[in-house]
């Protein structure tokens, strides 16, 4: 097999894996047995074994001697580490956009609200959840900063399925898109120091819930 179709093989590997932690099949702390894996996927050991190491190189998995690979189980402190670093990069990145001003940008979180009014309303978890995604990625990438941009891909890449636990929150589907409807008010406007604070209150309620949800042993 070429170097291509393996990584492919691996890539393909890689997604499934991840797919299967965001979705909650594979809970924090359980080991994943890599010859199992591999006989549920139809694929040799070796595309298995890359992909895993690349989900814990990634934060997905941690690996572990004598026990293998396990799904990452996050402490407290990561968890406000993590959502307290976003909450610094995203109110820099909502000033840095409004003072760019690129009305083109705001037609792409108008239509975003209007998806995630809907997605919120049916209560579908995985779109309101790539949704959530988009709209900062826009924000992000409207900044103009590409350094902000990689670090913030990295950061929103590690939270997914963090991301995923606190949409699904009862009563969190609407909360949600009025936060992110807030958010996009304040840009409007123009008004920098209430942009950066609909921001903070947004991730401040997504750090309480996601430690709600850490007491319930899910992170």
């Amino acid at each position: 097999m070429g170097i291509i179709e393996r990584r492919s093989l691996r890539d393909e590997v890689l997604e499934k894996v991840k797919g299967y932690i965001i979705a909650g099949k594979y809970l924090p702390g359980q080991r994943i047995v890599v010859d199992s894996l591999a006989k549920e996927l139809g694929v040799s050991i070796t595309p298995v074994r890359e992909a895993l190491h690349y989900l814990a190189a990634q934060g997905f998995l941690s690996a572990e001697p004598h026990k293998g690979f396990l799904v990452k189980k996050w402490t407290r402190k990561e968890i406000e580490d993590l959502l307290s670093l976003r909450m610094y990069l995203e109110k820099l990145a909502v000033r840095l956009f409004i003072e760019r001003g690129y009305e083109d940008n705001l037609e792409l979180l108008r239509e975003k609200l209007k998806e995630m009014d809907i997605a919120s309303q049916e209560k579908d978890v995985e779109r309101m959840s790539q949704l959530n995604s988009e709209f900062h990625a826009i924000i992000v990438k409207g900044s103009g900063n590409e350094e902000l941009k990689r670090v913030m891909d990295s950061l929103s890449e590690k939270l997914h399925r963090v991301r995923v636990l606190s949409i699904s929150y009862p009563g969190r589907f609407r909360e949600s898109y009025k936060e992110h409807l807030s958010i996009y008010e304040a840009i409007e406007k123009k008004d920098i120091p209430l942009a950066e604070k609909r921001v903070e209150e947004h991730l401040s309620s997504i750090m309480r819930i996601l430690l709600k949800r850490y007491e319930e042993g899910l992170i």
